[in-house]
């Protein structure tokens, strides 16, 4: 589970704190949330999901970004998705992207996975995401969140399923590459 301190903080005085050379946090609706380090099979999946968006997304205005890479929802909101896809380029910032990205994904480990589920799936249908995925390593599935007038619609695919990305045409992800052991 993420560390948070209690106290609501600015996103100026998050920015100003010091964590250390290699600590890693966000930033949700004034709380700090410590992030830990992957796991090698959370950055083999992480590399395998890359691997197949790069390849789709050569030459075209979308782009993919892997984590640490901020994202700036609200004022006193900045998270670090796994990935992401921006197919606004008048969002992207020198550190990163200010609003919705078009496709989030987050990846589950022991330590996140109630906050992905939870906090994170109720901040990126607040903030307006219109495509999040939970990757889920344990299972080998991906639980997909799209976004409707009334809230998340959530289908779940497994290793043995392609998947679509609503803002990427003709893009399907083979999922049992994003599973494959290395």
């Amino acid at each position: 589970m993420a560390i948070r301190k209690e106290q609501r903080i600015t996103y100026e005085e998050w920015q100003a704190m010091d964590f250390g050379e290699n600590a890693r946090s966000e930033l949700i609706d004034g709380l700090i949330y410590m992030m830990s380090s992957p796991s090698r099979r959370h950055q083999a999946i992480s590399g395998n999901i890359f691997g197949q968006l790069f390849n789709h997304l050569s030459g075209k205005k979308c782009k993919a970004f892997f984590s640490p890479f901020a994202v700036r929802l609200e004022d006193d909101t900045e998270v670090q998705p796994d990935l992401v896809v921006i197919c606004d380029p008048k969002k992207l910032t020198p550190s990163g992207c200010t609003g919705a990205p078009d496709l989030v994904i987050e990846i589950l480990s022991p330590s996140t996975s109630r906050h992905d589920r939870y906090t994170k799936f109720m901040l990126y249908m607040k903030a307006g995401v219109p495509e999040y995925w939970i990757v889920d390593p344990e299972d080998n599935a991906v639980t997909i969140c799209r976004l409707t007038e009334t809230g998340y619609l959530t289908t779940v695919h497994t290793d043995t399923d392609t998947a679509t990305v609503n803002a990427l045409p003709g893009f399907e992800m083979n999922l049992s590459a994003v599973f494959a052991e290395e």
